[in-house]
């Protein structure tokens, strides 16, 4: 018993005594439902500690197990709303109402393991605290306790009860219906944050947005995910801006609209006489975050990235490299043998290419799989004929035309029919490499100018030329792919 902080001892107590004496117990179980420590609720007004919690013990963590988690748990797997509220009375409260996926911490603020705990059984719990001031901050301390944590479809949602009311006292006033009205009003944890940091207002002056800007970077820095911090940068980007957008001004009657200073950076081609990179100029990013900019985002113009087909669409040209790793699969269908898995994990951004790849692998898989060579040889023309047969049948002959005509040089002859088996090979490979390299810089390119046009430092500079100065050394390295063919008996100049 003392082991289980259910008797209090020590070296200067004679006989242990009981740590719970005159208080209401609340049994505290683990996520098996198993009790592994006790809450006590003061029956005395007069005691200084109004609740009591058991000490840690070899089964209990105060920070790492939540109050009522098992039968919270097992009503959220049948479709309960998962909620956490302040204490064990507002999770009886909330229970009593119908709202059995109701949990709390013990005793203290919320911690990265119960966060972790919650969003075991919900991908959004919502996080309800009192009205009050101290329930403000106690919201704010979530926030800033969950945002290294988020992750893609991984969030929270902060209801906020009445003044002066807890659920009990609202269950009591208002019954289950005042309870749905509460936790139908739960806000984003992104609009929580952006309360916190812009009611410090007023922001009449430039230094003073300055600052609510730098404040607001700082919070986002903290987030770990990538995918997600970005997504609040960009968020917050777009509300200071709505935020700060000046009211426009008709000029006199009769003549244009009166551009504003946004308008009016944006079309220009330098600023503070700096340039960065081809194609990518600091006017446009500098745009894109001035209060009064009501354009479009700032758009990436890099050369690399507007000549892909992420941006032209699919009535672009076939990128080469697409209609390389097609061709040579055409050619040298025995490549499906043992890089089918290679050719469906390939990114083609061009739709007409994309169909083609699923063809080419439904073909093999349903058709031909028994029939092709492993080894080529003799069997090899006519397989290249069943399978261009085949492909025609199914109405891609005119796409094929398009393939061959987008090849404009013989340079990677490993692609080609007449290639010996050794250089097919090693030329796929290189076409596989590079392309997954390519695809994966193109994307990181896409992120670095999306961030220098969100946030104009040198390390959002220097992320973009090095980017740049990588697919360029693609772009070199591609090229060496021209030397491959002497095992096909290709001459091959002398240096």
């Amino acid at each position: 018993m003392i082991e289980a902080g259910l008797l209090v001892s020590g070296e200067d107590i004679a006989v242990p005594y009981d740590r719970f004496r005159d208080r209401v117990m609340f049994p505290i179980a683990d996520w098996r439902g198993r009790v592994i420590a006790f809450g006590g609720r003061a029956l005395d007004k007069e005691v200084s500690a109004k609740y009591l919690n058991s000490p840690e013990t070899p089964l209990f963590h105060k920070g790492a197990t939540l109050y009522n988690i098992a039968a919270a748990r097992k009503a959220a797997h049948e479709g309960a709303p998962v909620i956490a509220v302040e204490g064990y009375i507002d999770v009886i409260a909330m229970v009593t109402a119908g709202f059995e996926a109701t949990v709390a911490p013990l005793g203290t603020a919320l911690t990265t393991d119960q966060l972790a705990l919650v969003w075991r059984m919900a991908d959004e719990p919502i996080l309800c605290f009192d009205g009050d001031d101290a329930g403000r901050r106690a919201a704010y301390r979530a926030v800033d306790l969950a945002l290294p944590l988020l992750k893609p479809g991984k969030s929270l949602k902060f209801a906020a009860l009445p003044d002066g009311q807890d659920p009990d006292d609202l269950a009591r006033s208002g019954g289950r219906a005042a309870i749905e009205d509460v936790l139908a009003a739960a806000r984003p944890l992104a609009h929580v944050l952006w309360t916190r940091e812009s009611e410090t207002g007023p922001f009449d002056t430039p230094e003073r947005r300055a600052a609510l800007e730098a404040r607001i970077a700082q919070v986002t820095a903290t987030i770990a995910d990538e995918a997600v911090r970005r997504y609040y940068k960009q968020d917050f980007v777009a509300r200071l801006r709505q935020m700060f957008a000046p009211q426009r001004f008709a000029a006199k009657e009769g003549g244009a609209p009166r551009r504003t200073f946004a308008e009016r950076m944006a079309g220009a081609q330098m600023f503070g006489g700096r340039q960065f990179g081809s194609g990518v100029r600091l006017s446009g990013a500098v745009a894109a975050r001035l209060p009064g900019a009501v354009e479009a985002p700032y758009v990436a113009a890099s050369p690399q990235l507007a000549a892909s087909p992420v941006h032209r669409g699919h009535r672009a040209a076939i990128p080469r490299r697409e209609a390389l790793i097609l061709q040579a699969t055409i050619n040298h269908p025995r490549l499906l043998h043992d890089h089918l898995e290679e050719l469906a994990a390939a990114e083609f951004r061009h739709a007409d290419t994309q169909k083609l790849k699923g063809a080419l692998i439904d073909v093999f898989a349903h058709h031909f799989a028994d029939d092709f060579s492993k080894e080529g040889g003799a069997d090899a023309k006519a397989e290249r004929a069943a399978l261009a047969t085949e492909l025609t049948r199914r109405g891609f002959a005119e796409l094929l035309k398009r393939i061959e005509r987008t090849i404009t040089t013989p340079a990677v002859w490993g692609a080609g029919p007449q290639a010996a088996g050794a250089d097919v090979l090693l030329t796929w490979k290189q076409l596989i490499a590079l392309h997954r390299q390519w695809h994966s810089l193109t994307r990181e390119l896409k992120d670095a100018e999306t961030a220098l046009g969100q946030d104009n430092t040198e390390a959002n500079y220097a992320r973009l030329r090095d980017v740049k100065a990588t697919l360029a050394s693609i772009e070199g390295t591609e090229a060496l792919i021209e030397g491959f063919g002497a095992s096909s008996g290709r001459p091959v100049r002398s240096l």
